[in-house]
Protein backbone atom coordinates (compact mmCIF):
# COMPACT_ATOMS: atom_id res chain seq x y z
CA UNK A 1 0.00 0.00 0.00
CA UNK A 2 2.65 2.51 1.00
CA UNK A 3 4.68 1.98 -2.73
CA UNK A 4 1.54 2.54 -4.12
CA UNK A 5 0.89 5.97 -2.63
CA UNK A 6 4.27 7.15 -3.04
CA UNK A 7 4.10 5.97 -6.51
CA UNK A 8 0.97 7.07 -7.18
CA UNK A 9 1.42 10.76 -5.92
CA UNK A 10 4.88 10.46 -7.64
CA UNK A 11 2.82 10.02 -10.80
CA UNK A 12 1.23 12.89 -10.05
CA UNK A 13 4.02 15.08 -9.01
CA UNK A 14 5.07 15.35 -12.70
CA UNK A 15 2.10 15.96 -14.75
CA UNK A 16 -0.21 18.79 -15.44
CA UNK A 17 -4.01 19.07 -14.60
CA UNK A 18 -6.58 21.14 -16.51
CA UNK A 19 -9.00 22.73 -13.83
CA UNK A 20 -9.67 26.35 -14.36
CA UNK A 21 -7.89 28.67 -12.36
CA UNK A 22 -8.40 32.25 -11.90
CA UNK A 23 -6.42 34.61 -9.63
CA UNK A 24 -7.91 32.90 -6.55
CA UNK A 25 -5.49 30.64 -5.42
CA UNK A 26 -8.59 28.36 -3.58
CA UNK A 27 -8.84 26.85 -7.41
CA UNK A 28 -5.66 25.04 -6.64
CA UNK A 29 -6.82 23.61 -3.70
CA UNK A 30 -10.14 22.79 -5.83
CA UNK A 31 -8.17 20.77 -8.30
CA UNK A 32 -6.68 18.29 -5.08
CA UNK A 33 -10.35 18.20 -4.09
CA UNK A 34 -11.51 16.97 -7.44
CA UNK A 35 -9.65 13.81 -7.98
CA UNK A 36 -10.17 13.01 -4.39
CA UNK A 37 -13.68 12.84 -4.86
CA UNK A 38 -13.25 11.17 -7.93
CA UNK A 39 -11.86 8.47 -6.71
CA UNK A 40 -14.29 8.14 -3.84
CA UNK A 41 -17.05 8.39 -6.09
CA UNK A 42 -15.96 6.36 -9.56
CA UNK A 43 -13.99 4.20 -8.37
CA UNK A 44 -13.79 2.83 -4.15
CA UNK A 45 -17.98 3.12 -4.40
CA UNK A 46 -18.13 0.65 -7.68
CA UNK A 47 -15.13 -1.53 -6.25
CA UNK A 48 -17.29 -4.74 -5.84
CA UNK A 49 -17.94 -4.20 -9.92
CA UNK A 50 -14.93 -2.64 -10.95
CA UNK A 51 -12.76 -5.62 -8.84
CA UNK A 52 -14.44 -8.18 -11.38
CA UNK A 53 -13.86 -6.25 -14.86
CA UNK A 54 -9.97 -5.25 -15.15
CA UNK A 55 -10.71 -3.27 -18.60
CA UNK A 56 -13.72 -1.28 -17.25
CA UNK A 57 -11.16 -0.17 -14.07
CA UNK A 58 -8.85 0.98 -15.80
CA UNK A 59 -10.78 2.90 -18.41
CA UNK A 60 -12.29 4.59 -15.54
CA UNK A 61 -9.03 5.42 -14.19
CA UNK A 62 -8.00 7.11 -17.59
CA UNK A 63 -11.32 9.43 -17.27
CA UNK A 64 -10.20 10.39 -13.81
CA UNK A 65 -6.53 10.70 -14.70
CA UNK A 66 -6.95 12.17 -18.50
CA UNK A 67 -7.79 15.70 -16.98
CA UNK A 68 -5.22 15.72 -14.49
CA UNK A 69 -1.86 14.37 -16.57
CA UNK A 70 -0.06 15.54 -19.37
CA UNK A 71 1.96 12.36 -20.38
CA UNK A 72 3.88 14.04 -22.80
CA UNK A 73 5.05 17.50 -20.71
CA UNK A 74 5.47 14.35 -18.05
CA UNK A 75 7.79 12.61 -20.61
CA UNK A 76 9.88 15.49 -21.32
CA UNK A 77 9.77 16.49 -17.25
CA UNK A 78 11.21 12.99 -16.57
CA UNK A 79 13.72 12.87 -19.37
CA UNK A 80 15.30 16.48 -18.79
CA UNK A 81 18.40 17.42 -20.75
CA UNK A 82 18.01 13.79 -22.15
CA UNK A 83 14.53 14.87 -24.13
CA UNK A 84 16.26 17.60 -26.58
CA UNK A 85 18.53 14.53 -28.05
CA UNK A 86 15.20 12.10 -28.21
CA UNK A 87 13.54 11.03 -30.95
CA UNK A 88 9.96 12.11 -31.90
CA UNK A 89 9.23 8.40 -31.45
CA UNK A 90 11.29 7.82 -28.66
CA UNK A 91 9.43 10.48 -26.82
CA UNK A 92 6.47 9.03 -28.21
CA UNK A 93 7.48 5.68 -26.91
CA UNK A 94 8.16 6.63 -23.23
CA UNK A 95 4.89 8.86 -22.94
CA UNK A 96 3.26 5.85 -24.20
CA UNK A 97 5.18 3.59 -21.85
CA UNK A 98 4.58 5.27 -19.04
CA UNK A 99 0.76 6.00 -19.14
CA UNK A 100 -0.05 2.27 -20.16
CA UNK A 101 2.20 0.93 -16.93
CA UNK A 102 0.92 3.10 -14.20
CA UNK A 103 -2.73 2.72 -15.49
CA UNK A 104 -2.48 -1.10 -15.55
CA UNK A 105 -0.68 -1.05 -12.18
CA UNK A 106 -2.43 1.71 -9.93
CA UNK A 107 -5.79 0.77 -10.96
CA UNK A 108 -6.35 -2.09 -9.07
CA UNK A 109 -4.49 -0.21 -5.83
CA UNK A 110 -6.67 2.33 -6.26
CA UNK A 111 -10.35 -0.30 -5.52
CA UNK A 112 -8.24 -0.05 -1.70
CA UNK A 113 -7.58 3.55 -1.77
CA UNK A 114 -9.91 5.26 1.42
CA UNK A 115 -10.06 8.75 0.38
CA UNK A 116 -12.06 9.50 3.39
CA UNK A 117 -8.57 9.19 5.37
CA UNK A 118 -7.28 12.29 3.20
CA UNK A 119 -7.35 15.44 5.00
CA UNK A 120 -6.85 18.18 2.27
CA UNK A 121 -5.84 21.53 4.54
CA UNK A 122 -6.85 25.27 4.34
CA UNK A 123 -4.30 27.15 2.47
CA UNK A 124 -1.31 28.51 4.04
CA UNK A 125 -0.02 31.51 3.68
CA UNK A 126 2.08 31.59 0.51
CA UNK A 127 5.22 32.63 -0.97
CA UNK A 128 5.58 35.37 -3.80
CA UNK A 129 4.89 34.22 -7.21
CA UNK A 130 2.62 32.12 -9.35
CA UNK A 131 2.91 28.71 -7.54
CA UNK A 132 0.48 27.97 -4.85
CA UNK A 133 1.30 25.33 -2.43
CA UNK A 134 -1.88 23.22 -1.43
CA UNK A 135 -0.99 20.60 1.64
CA UNK A 136 -2.56 17.33 2.63
CA UNK A 137 -2.42 14.65 5.16
CA UNK A 138 -3.64 10.89 6.01
CA UNK A 139 -2.49 7.95 7.73
CA UNK A 140 -1.82 4.12 6.11
CA UNK A 141 -3.40 1.07 7.66
CA UNK A 142 -0.49 0.90 9.49
CA UNK A 143 -1.45 4.28 11.13
CA UNK A 144 2.13 5.62 9.61
CA UNK A 145 1.49 9.65 8.82
CA UNK A 146 1.93 10.94 4.87
CA UNK A 147 2.30 14.51 4.83
CA UNK A 148 1.49 15.73 0.84
CA UNK A 149 2.67 19.11 -0.90
CA UNK A 150 0.89 19.74 -3.92
CA UNK A 151 2.51 22.63 -6.09
CA UNK A 152 0.07 24.24 -8.35
CA UNK A 153 0.74 26.86 -10.70
CA UNK A 154 -1.55 28.76 -14.00
CA UNK A 155 -0.57 27.94 -17.33
CA UNK A 156 0.46 31.25 -19.41
CA UNK A 157 -1.95 30.74 -21.88
CA UNK A 158 -4.80 29.22 -20.86
CA UNK A 159 -5.10 30.26 -17.09
CA UNK A 160 -5.51 26.38 -15.96
CA UNK A 161 -4.28 24.80 -12.72
CA UNK A 162 -1.18 22.91 -13.81
CA UNK A 163 0.11 20.47 -11.29
CA UNK A 164 3.67 21.09 -11.23
CA UNK A 165 5.16 19.22 -8.84
CA UNK A 166 4.73 17.07 -5.01
CA UNK A 167 6.38 16.67 -1.89
CA UNK A 168 6.05 13.70 0.12
CA UNK A 169 7.06 13.21 3.26
CA UNK A 170 10.10 16.28 2.47
CA UNK A 171 10.87 14.12 -0.76
CA UNK A 172 10.69 16.21 -3.76
CA UNK A 173 9.35 13.60 -6.66
CA UNK A 174 9.66 15.79 -9.28
CA UNK A 175 13.52 15.62 -8.56
CA UNK A 176 13.72 12.16 -7.90
CA UNK A 177 12.11 10.46 -11.29
CA UNK A 178 14.42 13.35 -13.11
CA UNK A 179 17.26 11.56 -11.30
CA UNK A 180 16.25 7.91 -11.39
CA UNK A 181 15.85 8.23 -15.10
CA UNK A 182 19.50 10.30 -16.06
CA UNK A 183 21.03 7.17 -13.90
CA UNK A 184 18.98 4.87 -15.86
CA UNK A 185 20.56 6.38 -19.02
CA UNK A 186 23.86 6.21 -17.35
CA UNK A 187 23.62 2.55 -16.86
CA UNK A 188 22.44 1.86 -20.09
CA UNK A 189 25.38 3.55 -21.73
CA UNK A 190 23.18 6.60 -23.53
CA UNK A 191 21.24 4.20 -25.05
CA UNK A 192 17.77 5.87 -24.74
CA UNK A 193 15.45 2.68 -25.44
CA UNK A 194 17.19 0.42 -23.12
CA UNK A 195 16.84 3.38 -20.21
CA UNK A 196 12.96 3.57 -21.38
CA UNK A 197 12.34 -0.25 -20.89
CA UNK A 198 14.66 -0.22 -17.52
CA UNK A 199 11.80 2.90 -16.37
CA UNK A 200 9.13 0.85 -17.36
CA UNK A 201 10.37 -1.87 -15.15
CA UNK A 202 10.77 0.25 -12.45
CA UNK A 203 7.71 1.69 -12.54
CA UNK A 204 5.77 -1.44 -12.51
CA UNK A 205 8.16 -2.39 -9.27
CA UNK A 206 7.06 0.54 -7.47
CA UNK A 207 3.61 -0.85 -8.10
CA UNK A 208 4.23 -3.89 -6.16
Amino acid sequence: MRNFILGLMGWLALSSGVVQAEVDPESARDTVLSVVNDFKTKVVANRDELANDPEKLNSVMKGIMDPVVDFNDLAKKVMGKYYRRASDEQIKTFAQVTERTLLNTYSAAVIDFDPSKIQVLPLAQQKPGREVRVDASFNLNDGSPINISFYMEPEEDSGNWLLSNVVINNINFGLTFRKQFGLMVQQNRNDLDKAIMAWQQSLVAEGQ
